[in-house]
């Protein structure tokens, strides 16, 4: 059974979401907090956080990515620490997932060659997630 990333947000999932659903070509699937049954013995939201979202999902040729606001009051902490590992068969696709993940976001290692890989680079997007992208990788 693979492993199936699931990230936290705080507000921006959906944003988040289809932005993930552009750049790997997928249709994000989501459930609002505002969709759960009043009887669902959840604590009660406050207006403001009832558009977050329970959860998302994308499915890709990649695999499975999850994510759901998480409210602050309940524990909830933006992802820290964690990357999302990705790799491609060539160069030019690789760097172009790349550059489409980093843009808006920072770059913490440029896409380029090392001593691992033809291709490799580091970047957090704008939504706090950690990506590396990489080609050729040994």
């Amino acid at each position: 059974m693979p492993f199936i990333p699931y990230l936290s947000f705080q507000g921006q999932c959906a944003e988040a979401f289809a932005f993930y659903g552009r750049v790997f070509g997928a249709t994000p699937q989501t459930h609002a907090f505002a969709d759960m049954p009043a009887d669902s013995g959840a604590p009660p939201l406050p207006p403001e956080q009832q558009g977050w979202l329970m959860h998302a999902q994308i499915d890709t040729a990649d695999g499975v990515l999850m994510g759901a606001d998480m409210p602050p009051q309940f524990g909830g902490v933006a992802q820290a620490g964690v990357s999302i590992s990705v790799t491609r068969d060539d160069d030019a696709t690789a760097r172009q997932l790349f550059h489409a993940l980093a843009e808006g976001g920072q770059v913490a290692m440029p896409y380029g060659q090392t001593f691992f890989a033809k291709g490799f680079g580091m970047c957090t997007d704008r939504f706090g997630t950690s990506w590396m992208v990489g080609h050729g990788m040994t």
